[in-house]
C-alpha cells in the first residue's frame, strides 16, 4: 500500500492488513474448530489426515456390518431356542405314549400338527426382509406351502395308514427315508433348497467380515446341517431339520388304528422319538456354535471401534486446533490489530506543522 510515499503509513496499513488477515483466520479457526477449511491448509499434516480419515470409514463400515451381523444371529437363537423348546416337549411326550391308550395317541397327534407347522414357519422366519434359514436364497421361503399338504407330509401318512400287523420296523424305515427324500413332490423344501442340498448349484452359509479378507458364518440351513454333526442315531436323515419335520409328521398321523397293534405302535413310536431326539441334538449344536460366532462377533465388533477412537484422536490431532489457545492467540491478535488502527489514526493526523513542533 503506498500513501504519498509516506513509507511509515505504508508499513502500518501493510500490518494492519496481515493482523486483519490473521484475525479472520483465527475467528475461523475457533467457530468452527479446525486448522483449515480445506486439505490444502494442512500442509504437510494434509496426506496423514487423508490416510486416517479413509481408514476410520473403513472401520466404521466394518463395525456397522459386523453389528448387522450380530442382530441376524441373534433373531436365528431365538428360533432355535423355540425349535429347541418344540423338540424337547414332543420327544418326552412321545416318549409318554409307550405303554398308553390310543386316546393319547389321538391327543398328542393333533398337538404335533400345529407344532409341525409352527416348525415349518420358523424355518421360514425372516430377518430385515431375507431368509434366515434360506442359505444364499435370500429372498424366497426355504418351505413353501403348508407343511401338511407336503408329499412328505400325505406319504408319511399312507405309510402309517397302511401298517399291517408286524409291519412296524419297516414302516419305521420307510418314513425315515419319505423325511430324507429331495425327490420333487415328495420334499418339503424349495426348488433351490433342494438343489443346494443336492450340491447342483453353489450355496455358500451367509457370512460377516470381520477383517479384510476373514469372514465368519452365521448362515443356517432349512434342509441340512451348518455347523452340527450329522447324526448317527438309526432314526435320522443326517440333518436335524428333516429329522423334526418328519418327526412330529409321523406323531401328527398316529390314532387308534396304529394303536391296536402294541408292537407295531412302539416301533413307529420309538422311531419318532429317535428322530426328534436327533433333531434336538442338532438345533443344540447349531445353537452353540451360533453363540460362539456371536461372541467373536462382539469383540471384532468392540475392536473396530476401539481402533476408531483412536484414529480419531489421530485425526483430531491433525486437524482440530486447542480451542483455548486458539482464543487466547485471537485476543492478542485482536488487541495488535487495535494497536496498529490507532497507530494509524495518528498517523492520518500528522501534518508538517505538527512534526515541525
Amino acid at each position: 500500500m503506498d500513501v504519498s510515499g509516506f513509507p511509515a503509513m505504508d508499513r502500518a496499513a501493510s500490518m494492519s492488513g496481515t493482523l486483519r488477515a490473521k484475525l479472520n483466520e483465527q475467528m475461523r479457526q475457533a467457530a468452527g474448530g479446525q486448522r483449515a477449511d480445506s486439505y490444502a491448509g494442512l500442509g504437510a499434516a494434509a496426506r496423514r489426515a487423508v490416510d486416517l480419515r479413509a481408514e476410520l470409514a473403513r472401520r466404521d463400515v466394518m463395525a456397522r456390518t459386523i453389528e448387522t451381523g450380530e442382530s441376524r444371529a441373534a433373531a436365528t437363537q431365538v428360533t432355535l431356542k423355540r425349535l429347541t423348546t418344540i423338540a424337547t416337549d414332543f420327544s418326552g411326550s412321545a416318549n409318554g405314549l409307550l405303554g398308553v391308550n390310543a386316546a393319547d395317541a389321538t391327543l398328542l397327534a393333533q398337538s404335533a400338527r400345529t407344532a409341525l407347522q409352527e416348525v415349518a414357519g420358523l424355518l421360514n422366519d425372516r430377518f430385515g426382509g431375507e431368509a434366515l434359514f434360506g442359505g444364499a436364497d435370500l429372498t424366497n421361503a426355504p418351505l413353501p406351502g403348508d407343511i401338511t399338504e407336503s408329499g412328505m407330509f400325505e406319504q408319511i401318512r399312507a405309510a402309517l395308514a397302511g401298517m399291517g400287523e408286524g409291519d412296524g420296523a419297516a414302516v419305521r424305515e420307510s418314513v425315515k427315508q419319505i423325511g430324507a427324500s429331495n425327490e420333487p413332490g415328495v420334499t418339503p423344501f424349495s426348488d433351490y433348497a433342494t438343489a443346494a442340498a443336492a450340491g447342483t448349484v453353489d450355496d455358500p452359509r451367509r457370512s460377516v467380515p470381520v477383517e479384510a479378507g476373514v469372514t465368519v458364518e452365521i448362515g443356517l440351513y432349512a434342509n441340512r446341517n451348518a455347523a452340527a454333526y450329522a447324526s448317527t442315531d438309526p432314526d435320522s436323515t443326517g440333518s436335524w431339520s428333516r429329522d423334526l419335520l418328519y418327526g412330529l409328521s409321523v406323531l401328527a398321523n398316529l390314532g387308534p388304528e396304529q394303536a391296536a397293534n402294541r408292537d407295531d405302535f412302539t416301533q413307529v413310536v420309538q422311531g419318532a422319538i429317535g428322530a426328534l431326539r436327533a433333531g434336538l441334538a442338532g438345533v443344540t449344536e447349531e445353537a452353540g456354535a451360533l453363540g460362539t460366532t456371536e461372541k467373536r462377533l462382539a469383540e471384532s465388533r468392540r475392536h473396530h471401534e476401539e481402533v476408531g477412537q483412536q484414529i480419531e484422536q489421530q485425526v483430531s490431532g491433525l486437524e482440530d486446533v486447542d480451542l483455548a489457545e486458539t482464543i487466547t492467540r485471537l485476543q492478542g491478535t485482536q488487541a495488535q490489530l487495535e494497536a496498529s488502527y490507532r497507530v494509524l489514526a495518528m498517523l492520518g493526523d500528522l501534518s508538517l506543522t505538527k512534526f515541525l513542533r
